[in-house]
């Protein structure tokens, strides 16, 4: 016999559902994420290195040893660089490499008028090599032709031969002055003028001769002025000598300039000798 039950099932109220305590996961880790974050953001605001932070804790904790060498944070004496040391090199490398920019430009300009440096040093071997060869040509016209009159000097003529002397001089120190020097080298051209003044020196030594030939004076006078005129022209022979050291002085300096051998000089002749212009104008005593 089947008999009815009713069974009284009862709904568990609101008030009986079991609460939920603590957070969830997804909640915990979006607090952390969001303290952490705003560690990192006011780090980086106040100047803080998180990193140098970091390794001082897992230091404390005697943890780092554990973690990974490329993993470890930098200790605070590593030399990490900042941001304004960082700027300051990048500077320094700018400014070094405008630097070499500048020397790859000049030493390409360098290199662009080689041929013009040679062409300027070919041009001043050629018209030096001309000059030094026209002051040589200058001064063996010049010993020819004191030597020709030379030979024509006796007492009678004394005087003529000796003005003709000093014109021969003279015409030589303007030849000499004459001589074009564009593009020579400088001690040429102070050779040349002091071979000029020697020529001057010379005629005027001569021009000088004339003068105690045809002056009425005494003897004993004339005896005098011989005296001065044999020590001005010893001092003329010494200049002489002296020209002629400073003409193979400038001839050996450049032939090493210009790698080529230049020619000798030819050697200015002197005054007549002391004795027979001596003894020529004090003959007429």
């Amino acid at each position: 016999m089947v008999t009815d039950r009713t069974y009284d099932v009862r709904q568990p109220t609101i008030g009986t559902r079991g609460r939920r305590t603590g957070l969830t996961t997804l909640e915990f880790v979006g607090c952390v994420t969001a303290v952490i974050g705003g560690a990192w953001l006011g780090a980086i605001y106040l100047g803080v290195d998180l990193r140098h932070l970091a390794h001082m804790v897992l230091a404390q904790a005697e943890l780092l040893d554990k973690v990974p060498p490329e993993w470890r944070p930098p200790a605070p004496n590593q030399n990490v660089m900042t941001r304004e040391q960082l700027v300051s090199t990048l500077r320094k490398e700018l400014g070094s490499l405008r630097s070499e920019l500048v020397a790859l430009r000049t030493a390409a300009g360098e290199n662009g008028g080689s041929e013009r440096i040679t062409d300027a040093l070919a041009l001043a071997k050629e018209k030096t090599h001309a000059y030094w060869m026209r002051l040589s040509e200058i001064a063996l016209n010049e010993t020819a032709l004191q030597q020709d009159a030379e030979s024509a000097l006796n007492e009678t003529n004394a005087a003529k031969v000796f003005a003709i002397k000093g014109r021969i001089s003279r015409f030589a120190a303007k030849t000499v002055e004459a001589v074009p020097s564009e593009n020579v080298d400088p001690t040429v051209i102070q050779f040349g003028e002091q071979l000029g003044e020697w020529y001057e020196r010379a005629g005027a030594l001569y021009e000088r001769a004339v003068e105690i030939w045809e002056s009425p004076a005494t003897s004993q006078g004339r005896t005098q002025l011989n005296q001065e005129w044999r020590g001005a022209d010893l001092q003329h022979h010494h200049e002489a000598r002296l020209l002629n050291e400073r003409a193979a002085t400038v001839r050996g300096s450049l032939s090493r300039q210009y790698s080529e051998e230049f020619p000798e000089f030819a050697q200015p002749a002197a005054a007549t000798p002391p004795a027979e212009a001596g003894e020529t104008t004090a003959s007429d005593g």
